[in-house]
């Protein structure tokens, strides 16, 4: 059985070879199937920054209002002093001062020996000028329950890190292309459900199932085109996979420009993906997939579709070939496994990745490596009202900056090796996020390229550690340390809006830059510590990682420095 399932996996890759020589139209065209999620995924991400803008607010005196006082006057007598916004006002008998009106409470005030202590507001008020509705006037997110702001961005972040282990079950078992059809669902539900839920509990739900769902339609489409793709075409799809995320984060500031309030934005960014039923004609499933659950007529129709494949020729070329790489003594692997045996053995290979210290220490340094990424990647998105006054520019800015990253990571990998790439894009990072500490407040130019900059490099490097991390293990932790580096990722971006809320700020807005930028300096110093990969043979058990001459070693960075001088 073994043999005949080796013949027809290297009948298929021949079938593959043939179809990106002679059909590459038909892969560029999955590749623009899959990569379209993407999109969808930046706006809905990225959407934070708009639906969470925080307009000015002070204390709601419900006795002035109903003695119809304009909001300034009961700003001029509640407030402790004249800023945008207020978290306290003075514990007057405002019931006195809506009898006696405004100019004769200002007269009680000037003569009052004192002013009363300061109490904590429990309701607010709004700027009614202010152009756009947010989450945060709706449900009073200011103040004592502005963590709650952040919350509703950490949910879409667990969402993801959810989907990532729900879909990542349901591709195996099922399929692709029926795991990406159950995500779409989910996706196209979630996103409008948003818009016109009426308790922040349920929003926060929505987006939850929002983070899922997009997890679940990314990783399914990534899976789907890496098992089509070729090898000449794996590294370049590779790369620019994520090349729509700039698209979407372009594309973001227009709904916002265009929508009146936070619901209609919603409604804008999520009913566009009713484009993504195409796919579920459109889409293949994947034939490496359909092989595996011995589906072979069904892999060879979509072959055969693709390119005009004649499965009979192709057949006969492989046969030999195969039949003299498979040794006769092969035995075959056991089959029907219970479900508990299969956690067992999968939990068996994710702590074989701390089984020896070389290992220990490169998925240490892998782990670090991602979260200081994805940190970085998005406290520099959400970090917009530090960075400049227009959010809608910096967005798309954001997008603008991002597509040249994956195009460099792609030529600096073709020409150096994955050690010196990825340190020196983390070492430019950090170093243009804590040269912002130099750049005088007012100076918004200097910051906003600064900013971009540190964006620039650290979009490009996600390209480079994913493919560092895939060489740095052998082939029985390769999975492991893959999934779990992304599971890292995901902390990282739960840690991100909480960063830029709560240690940023108008006084010490300059305070998650810095983080990142030490962060990314430390990062780019023990990434130099891993072994070059770049033309060497991967590993296929934890003793050939022994084996290998080039060892994680600190004093690598240093000696990479002297190299490049």
């Amino acid at each position: 059985m073994r043999l005949m399932m080796e013949r027809e996996t290297s009948a298929v890759e021949a079938a593959l070879d043939r179809v990106g020589s002679h059909s590459s139209w038909w892969l560029w065209g999955v590749f623009a199937l899959t990569t379209l999620p993407g999109a969808f995924n930046a706006m809905h991400i990225m959407s934070y920054v708009f639906l969470t803008d925080v307009p000015p607010h002070w204390c709601q005196v419900s006795q002035l209002q109903a003695a119809n006082w304009t909001q300034e006057q009961i700003r001029n007598v509640s407030s402790p002093e004249a800023s945008e916004s207020n978290c306290f006002k003075y514990d007057w008998n405002y019931t006195l001062f809506a009898s006696i009106g405004y100019n004769e409470t200002l007269d009680y005030i000037s003569k009052a020996t004192h002013k009363p202590k300061l109490i904590e507001c429990l309701a607010f008020d709004y700027e009614e000028s202010s152009p756009k509705s947010s989450i945060v006037s709706e449900w009073d997110l200011v103040c004592h329950r502005s963590h709650l702001r952040s919350f509703s961005q950490v949910t879409i972040a667990f969402g993801k890190f959810v989907g990532g282990f729900l879909f990542g079950v349901i591709s195996d078992k099922y399929g692709r292309k029926l795991s990406f059809a159950i995500a779409t669902l989910l996706y196209m539900t979630a996103g409008p459900l948003a818009a016109l839920v009426p308790s922040f509990i349920i929003f926060n739900i929505a987006r939850f199932t929002i983070g899922i769902a997009g997890s679940g339609v990314y990783e399914t489409s990534y899976t789907i085109l890496t098992e089509i793709a070729v090898k000449r075409f794996r590294t370049l799809f590779g790369c620019v996979f994520n090349i729509s995320y700039p698209v979407g984060y372009i594309l973001l500031p227009l709904a916002a420009w265009v929508s009146t309030d936070w619901r209609q934005l919603q409604l804008y960014i999520s009913l566009p993906l009713l484009i993504l039923m195409m796919h579920f004609w459109l889409l293949p499933e994947s034939p490496r997939w359909l092989l595996s659950k011995g589906r072979k007529g069904d892999a060879w129709k979509i072959l055969e579709k693709a390119g005009g494949i004649d499965r009979d020729s192709i057949d006969r070329q492989e046969r030999t070939a195969v039949i003299e790489r498979v040794s006769v003594t092969d035995q075959e692997e056991p089959e029907g496994k219970s479900a508990i045996q299969r956690l067992l053995q999968s939990l068996k290979k994710v702590f074989s990745l701390y089984g020896t210290s070389e290992i220990r220490r490169r998925i240490i340094v892998c782990y670090i490596a991602w979260f200081s990424a994805a940190m970085s990647y998005y406290a520099i998105a959400l970090n917009a009202d530090n960075f400049t006054a227009n959010k809608y520019i910096y967005c798309a800015l954001n997008g603008a900056v991002e597509a040249p990253g994956y195009v460099v990571s792609f030529i600096c990998l073709s020409s150096f090796g994955r050690k010196p790439v990825s340190s020196l894009l983390f070492l430019i990072s950090g170093s243009s996020l804590l040269f912002i500490l130099l750049i005088p407040q007012d100076y918004q130019m200097g910051i906003l390229l600064m900013a971009l900059l540190g964006r620039f490099c650290i979009s490009a490097v996600f390209a480079v550690i994913i493919l560092q991390t895939s060489e740095l293990f052998p082939t029985i932790n390769r999975n492991s340390a893959i999934g779990t580096s992304l599971t890292v990722c995901q902390l990282g971006a739960v840690a991100a809006p909480y960063v830029v809320d709560f240690m940023g700020g108008k006084e010490y807005w300059y305070l998650p830059s810095t983080l990142c930028g030490i962060l990314s300096i430390l990062t780019a110093i023990l990434v130099a510590s891993l072994p070059e990969t770049k033309d060497k043979p991967l590993a296929n058990t934890v003793e050939d990682i022994d084996n290998q001459s080039e060892k994680v070693s600190f004093l690598s960075f240093f000696k990479l420095i002297c190299f490049c001088r």
